[in-house]
């Protein structure tokens, strides 16, 4: 084994097994009909393994001399085991919100084949972050999608939202076989690269695109939102492995930002506004969610062309705090659903006096979502409006117009879901501890992460100028966190 470093790679690697291992041991556990009264707390406790040992994977990473990690014969730019900044951050950050969603899933769907299904899932998802092969992220592309399928499959009345899924995935994991083909033939981050390559290259950004959900390839998103179950779609969406997918495989060519990046934030832009806009009208609670969602993961791609460290240090940003504010509007979202049942946003439902302490949560992680102060999202949006407003003044526009819509959107969904008057007899719906404890820890770490941004923005500033392969920022050096 490698590190390309010197360093001894006991001081990563068990973290980065355990991490990846952790849910895969949780799913034998599972599908052994052991724990069959314990299913809740055998996801629970697998996937917080995993978000502590992510934890002490960046913990080791930054202990190392220089914060990578590499095992394997390189292959055409990259390597079986590849642990970098960016990767590690995403580990603790996908585990974490599996935990939360095992937490708050109400008791009618825990059962072993769901337990299965998410665990498995999990450790795909994980070990998508740890390589950066290309044939391996082909192969993690169908592993990862098949526990979102058969999820929504299974589910009563998802049946169309399955066959939506199915059809996209597929034609999205044709573009990347084909793409990752033309890449390894005629590797783009050669300078020799020629028509191949850059062919290669169109087809990653195509499937990139249909697995993220951009438009015109956007509709399978709320679609699933609709149709699955909450937790399927969270899991499916929020780990965002096609962001990844695009760093790795279209950042970083030889000939710099190749025209299929600067196509992809393009359409990303678009996606961003579209999306805003989308949420404004939507019918149904389910229906905000998924446009909403759509929009803020599309902002991750828009900072994937830049240049410069600033602008993937935005967007690494928004990757993490979109992320966490999305998954706590969605659980929030779910709970109350789970005591209410479908809500319309056609009417006031009132829903204030039932569950108030659902209606403060939404809000909060609402406005966490589109830049309140205090947040990571507040930061995370300085950074990338910075970077876009530097070059290209129409995208600073843009991600600014679309922020002003989402706003207006959760506004009107929270009025919509909460105000007016409430039925004279109606319950009075309390948080339950553990849904309690979920939705306090994603709100925690949107804050703490806000209020005290540093650590955060420093780690993705290194993570940037790896990605970038620039010099290191000299000592001292403290990038702009918006404070």
């Amino acid at each position: 084994m490698n590190t390309g470093l010197g360093e001894p790679v006991a001081m990563i690697a068990p973290w980065v097994a355990i991490t990846v291992a952790a849910p895969l041991v949780g799913a034998l556990v599972a599908a052994t009909g052991r724990a069959a009264g314990r299913l809740r707390a055998v996801a629970v406790v697998s996937s917080g393994v995993s978000t502590l040992a992510g934890a002490m994977t960046i913990a080791a990473l930054e202990a190392s001399a220089g914060g990578l990690l590499t095992w394997g014969p390189a292959f055409e730019g990259g390597r079986l085991l590849y642990v970098d900044r960016l990767g590690a951050a995403l580990l603790p950050y996908t585990a974490l919100v599996s935990t939360a969603i095992a937490l708050v899933a109400p008791q009618r769907i825990v059962d072993t084949d769901s337990v299965r299904r998410m665990l498995v899932g999990l450790a795909a998802t994980l070990a998508v972050f740890v390589t950066s092969h290309p044939l391996a992220l082909v192969v993690l592309w169908i592993v990862t999608a098949q526990p979102t399928w058969r999820s929504t499959r299974v589910t009563p009345g998802a049946g169309g939202a399955a066959r939506v899924f199915a059809i996209y995935m597929s034609a999205a994991l044709a573009c990347m076989v084909a793409g990752t083909a033309l890449l390894v033939v005629d590797p783009p981050w050669q300078r020799t690269s020629g028509a191949l390559g850059t062919a290669g290259g169109w087809f990653v950004a195509v499937a990139v695109m249909i697995r993220k959900g951009i438009v015109p390839f956007h509709s399978w998103y709320p679609a699933l939102f609709s149709g699955a179950l909450m937790s399927t779609a969270l899991r499916a969406t929020q780990p965002q492995v096609a962001a990844y997918t695009a760093v790795r495989l279209l950042v970083g060519h030889a000939d710099g930002v190749g025209p299929e990046l600067v196509a992809l934030s393009c359409f990303a832009l678009a996606t961003a506004v579209y999306g805003a806009a989308l949420a404004l009208v939507q019918r149904t609670l389910r229906g905000f969610i998924g446009a909403l969602a759509m929009s803020q993961s599309a902002l991750v791609l828009v900072g994937l062309s830049g240049t410069l460290p600033m602008e993937l240090n935005g967007a690494f940003c928004v990757w993490i705090s979109s992320g966490l504010a999305i998954t706590g509007i969605g659980l929030v979202s779910w709970a109350l659903e789970s005591r209410a049942g479908a809500i319309s946003l056609e009417t006031l439902q009132g829903r204030f006096q039932d569950a108030p302490a659902l209606a403060g949560l939404f809000l909060l992680f609402g406005m966490a979502a589109i830049g309140l102060p205090g947040t990571l999202s507040f930061v995370a949006g300085d950074l990338i409006v910075s970077g876009s407003l530097d070059d290209h003044l129409a995208a600073g526009v843009l991600v600014i117009a679309s922020t002003v819509l989402c706003g207006i959107a959760v506004m009107r969904c929270w009025f919509q879901v909460f105000g007016g008057p409430s039925a004279t007899d109606s319950p009075r719906h309390g948080i339950l501890p553990r849904e309690r404890v979920a939705l306090t820890v994603l709100l925690a770490a949107l804050f703490a992460f806000g209020i005290w941004p540093g650590p955060l923005v420093r780690f993705f500033g290194r993570a940037a100028e790896q990605v970038l392969g620039v010099s290191p920022s000299p000592p001292g050096f403290e990038p702009d966190s918006g404070r």
